[in-house]
Parts: structure tokens; C-alpha cells; sequence
């Protein structure tokens, strides 16, 4: 037997692909289990001289800024590129999801990332709040960047699944695979193990939508907006637009002018919820507790449901994204009579036909199934199915009867890099 060339890396034979979204130690553990070890163990012993890094990495946290040595190290082992499993971490969504980690300079960074535009105010209307060691979305605490984590419980009960990295960042309310909401998932892994499973609770429309879009900005990274329906956003700007909307519906409406106070009061009685959530001294959004945060998520979701319909109009050109574009008449040319669609003009008739079907799907689980496999027939990826049943979706046809890829029997979709 000839042995191996003391410069040759071997791949691990076994090494599962990364789910969309999926965190770095999520996906570790997932390999880990294969040899029935443990992610130190694993990289202690297996990555050659990146192997000295593992312990104080593991200490740091893999999912924050693991080095750059130990991340070549995993791809030479598993084929995946540096820069997709720098994508798993959150140092990989600098500067989308926020300008740098270092929280030092937290003012100036608050100032350009959340109020340097608007979107449902007035330029300028949000006024200035004095903010020390800040950076977006992260806590800024000595035990770390994370907060309380969510997981789906429905997702939960799938033990191959993974863990997504922005499970334990709070950008989001649902999961859009199963159109419910996320719960604390200490509960969620005690029911697990008592086989006393927690419930899983429907997530409203408006909460689906919002999610969903956060969702394909975080898996393709581009999203389409409402108010520009035909061109893509870059996920950094929707998520700095979430964040600003964020802040807008936590500001005192005594700071705001009688259009804008209408607005944010119409958002908060919507929600059925007392205006700011209760809160009685502004804080920025890392620092609210967990209700709150939940709370004002879903007073977002709820005003880009009511922009999308035209029940409040924001105040900005950012703004403008939330809301459908106006019909603009276009002369249609002289009319004659080779040109005038009689009564049976084939295309006005499918128009109506199609609308006929969307308008049932969405009271109809059956339709919708049946739609959401007609609009999938050609897909193999997931990406691509995904975007297809978000479109459904944001066509007013609930989550819930559009099931996942995985529930619809597509165990054939491929991830991008694969395609």
C-alpha cells in the first residue's frame, strides 16, 4: 500500500452540504455527528497546523470571526469555497449587515446605518438620540454577540436540519418554510427530548411576508421590493432599510409632525398593541428585551403590509420601495379596427382566467399546491424554488398552504454551487 504524500490533503469522506443560511458551528456539528465526535474534537485532530487555532477560536465563537487559516483549512477538507463558509459567520456579512464588529465608535456608526435616510418619515424627522458602543443588530455585551435564540419548531423536529446563523440574530419573526413563528429554543430542544414537542404557532400574513423578504436577502442576496418590481435591491441595503424601519416605529410621536404621527399611530393600532410597544425611554432596537423586539418586528411587518396597499404613504424616496407603483396611462396609438380586441380576445381572456386562479389559491390549500407545482416545474435549485414560492406568496396566497421543497417531495433541488 502506498502511503500518502505528506503534503496532500485528504478530504473528510463525509461532509454534508451547508443548507441555505445555515451557521458555520451548525453545519460542524452536522459533520461531527457523522464520526460521533464533537466539533472540537473534529478540528482539533483533523486540521494540521490550523488545528492550534481551534481552541481559543471555539472559545471566541466559530459563527463571530473564526481565522482566516482555520476556514482554508475546512475547505481544503470539504471542497467548499473560504468564501461561502465565510458566509456562515457573521464577520462574512460586513459591511451588509453592519459597517465593521468593533462597537467602539457606536455613534457615528448608529447615525450613518439608521439615520443618515428615512423611510415611512420625513428626511430628518427622527431627529438624534446619543448612542455608545453600538453596532447593528449585535448586543454588545461581554457575553457575546448573540441573543436569545429561536428556532422553528416544526424545522426542530427534523434532526438532520440545520441551524441557520440568523436564528440567533433578531431579524426575523417566522420560518416561511412552515409559516410559523419562531420560538426560544431552550423550550423547543426540552420538548424535543421529553418527546412533548412545543406547537407550532401560525405566523400572520403580514409577518410571513416581511420574513420572507428578509430571507431571500439573506440566501441569494438581492430581494425584490415592492416599489421596484423588476430590479433586484443588494440584501445589505434591505437590511439597513429594516433596521431604519425599526427605528422609525419605535420614535415619540412627540418628536414627529401630524402626518408622520398619524402614520405610526395608525401602524401601532393595526397591531393591536400599545404605541412603542410600552416603551416609555428610547433605546436603540439591540438593546429592548426580547418581547420588545418582537413586538416592533411586528410593527414593521405591519406598515410594509400597509404601504404595499396603499393604507399610509412614507415620507422618503426609500420609502417608495414599500409601495406598488402608481398605473401611469401610456397612449395606446390610434384605434382601428384590425387593432380593436373584440369581445373574445384570446389574451384578455387569459388574464382573467389566471386571476381566477391565484384569487381561489388563496382560500384554497388544494389550488395553491397545485399552483405552487406549476411554478416550480422547471426549478432545480433551491434558490430558485424558494424565489418562485415567495412570488406566490407576496401574491397574497398564505404560507401555509405553499408547502417547502422538502414537503413537496423535491428532494432533487440542488444548492447553487452545485447547479
Amino acid at each position: 500500500m502506498t502511503a500518502d504524500r505528506p503534503d496532500r490533503i485528504r478530504r473528510w469522506p463525509v461532509h454534508p452540504v451547508p443548507e441555505p443560511g445555515e451557521a458555520l458551528t451548525s453545519w460542524l456539528t452536522r459533520i461531527a455527528d457523522r464520526y460521533d465526535m464533537s466539533v472540537s474534537l473534529l478540528l482539533r485532530h483533523n486540521l494540521g497546523a490550523a488545528s492550534m487555532l481551534v481552541e481559543a477560536a471555539v472559545a471566541a465563537d466559530l459563527d463571530f470571526d473564526p481565522p482566516l487559516a482555520l476556514l482554508q483549512a475546512i475547505s481544503e477538507r470539504t471542497g467548499n469555497a473560504v468564501a461561502d463558509l465565510r458566509l456562515m459567520t457573521i464577520a462574512g456579512w460586513v459591511p451588509w449587515l453592519a459597517d465593521c464588529l468593533d462597537p467602539a465608535d457606536g455613534q457615528q456608526m448608529f447615525d450613518n446605518y439608521v439615520r443618515s435616510d428615512s423611510a415611512l418619515l420625513l428626511p430628518a424627522e427622527a431627529g438624534t438620540n446619543v448612542v455608545t458602543r453600538w453596532r447593528p443588530w449585535l448586543s454588545t455585551h461581554d457575553k457575546g454577540w448573540r441573543t436569545a435564540q429561536r428556532l422553528c419548531p416544526a424545522c426542530a423536529r427534523q434532526p438532520e436540519r440545520g441551524t441557520a446563523l440568523f436564528t440567533a440574530v433578531p431579524v426575523m419573526l417566522s420560518c416561511i418554510e412552515h409559516g410559523c413563528l419562531l420560538e426560544p429554543a431552550a423550550p423547543v430542544r426540552v420538548g424535543l427530548a421529553l418527546k412533548e414537542p412545543v406547537a407550532a404557532r401560525p405566523a400572520t400574513d403580514a409577518v410571513i411576508a416581511l420574513d420572507t423578504l428578509t430571507w431571500t436577502a439573506l440566501t441569494t442576496g438581492e430581494v425584490l421590493l415592492p416599489g421596484r418590481p423588476e430590479r433586484p435591491v443588494h440584501a445589505g441595503l434591505w437590511l439597513r432599510m429594516l433596521r431604519m424601519l425599526l427605528d422609525e416605529v419605535s420614535i415619540s410621536t412627540s418628536r414627529l409632525g401630524i402626518r408622520s404621527t398619524a402614520i405610526v399611530e395608525r401602524i401601532w393600532n393595526t397591531t393591536g398593541q400599545p404605541i412603542r410597544a410600552g416603551l416609555a425611554v428610547w433605546k436603540p432596537y439591540e438593546r429592548l428585551d426580547t418581547a420588545r423586539q418582537q413586538a416592533m418586528l411586528e410593527a414593521v411587518a405591519t406598515a410594509v403590509h400597509l404601504a404595499e396597499a396603499g393604507a399610509i404613504t412614507p415620507g422618503s424616496t426609500l420609502g417608495e420601495l414599500l409601495t406598488r407603483p402608481r398605473h401611469r396611462s401610456v397612449y395606446d396609438g390610434d384605434v382601428h379596427w384590425w387593432s380593436t380586441p373584440g369581445p373574445t380576445d384570446p389574451w384578455s381572456q387569459f388574464w382573467q382566467d389566471a386571476e381566477n386562479v391565484v384569487t381561489a389559491a388563496r382560500s384554497d390549500p388544494g389550488t395553491a399546491r397545485w399552483l405552487l407545482e406549476l411554478f416550480t416545474r422547471r426549478c432545480k435549485t433551491l434558490t430558485h424554488f424558494n424565489l418562485e414560492r415567495a412570488f406566490l406568496m407576496n401574491n397574497g396566497i398564505p404560507a401555509a398552504y405553499l408547502p417547502g421543497a422538502y414537503e413537496l417531495g423535491r428532494s432533487d433541488l440542488l444548492r447553487d454551487d452545485q447547479a
